[in-house]
């Protein structure tokens, strides 16, 4: 069964291990009181002091490697919760990358177009028949002009977010590497105190 959980911890998602983990440590502290029975059934009732001598020091190791184990499954709640958070924070952040970098790309794309409905506005006031029809024309063409520079603007703004955001995303996903390789070495001393146990 110990075989099956470690399979299970290399195999599954970052955020299942944990339900693994949980279990691992159950059926670890089940395995060593059953094997403090086993102990006990298997030793001869020849030498009485040597005996307890020999469960003793069973039960001392025993309690050594619980000890043990529930001080990782404590470290293993408060990094699983961590690692929860945080792969939270990166998932809001890429989302929001994400949405920025479309704003961004509809604007880039649509700029050509209107920069050329420009020249072409102002190539029609410049052959307005009437000063009546250039002034109309060149009201709308200040209204135009006025959205224009607001798209650039506005574009100029998502440049520098999405730089902010590109650093912050690298910062929070490095931190999300150190919980997963924290996890990792729990891990390890699980399989540790399992090979202890057989």
């Amino acid at each position: 069964m110990f075989n099956t959980i470690i399979s299970n911890l290399k195999k599954t998602s970052t955020i299942n291990r944990f339900f693994y983990l949980a279990v691992f440590y159950l059926v670890l502290t089940n395995s060593m009181s059953a094997q403090t029975t086993v102990v006990r059934a298997e030793v001869p009732q020849t030498d009485d002091k040597q005996v307890l001598q020999t469960i003793l020091g069973e039960v001392r190791q025993l309690r050594q490697m619980v000890e043990r184990a529930q001080a990782n499954t404590s470290r293993l709640q408060i990094a699983v919760e961590r690692l929860r958070r945080q792969q939270e924070q990166v998932d809001r952040l890429t989302t929001q990358l994400q949405e920025t970098q479309n704003e961004a790309q509809i604007i880039k794309s649509s700029k050509p177009e209107m920069e050329e409905q420009a020249k072409e506005v102002e190539n029609r006031i410049q052959q307005a028949q009437n000063d009546e029809q250039r002034s109309i024309m060149q009201a709308d063409y200040k209204e135009f002009k006025k959205n224009l520079t607001q798209q650039m603007q506005r574009e100029t703004q998502l440049e520098e977010l999405q730089t902010k955001l590109t650093t912050q995303l690298q910062s929070e996903r490095s931190r999300l590497e150190e919980m997963n390789n924290l996890l990792d070495s729990l891990q390890r001393q699980m399989e540790s105190q399992q090979s202890g146990v057989n």
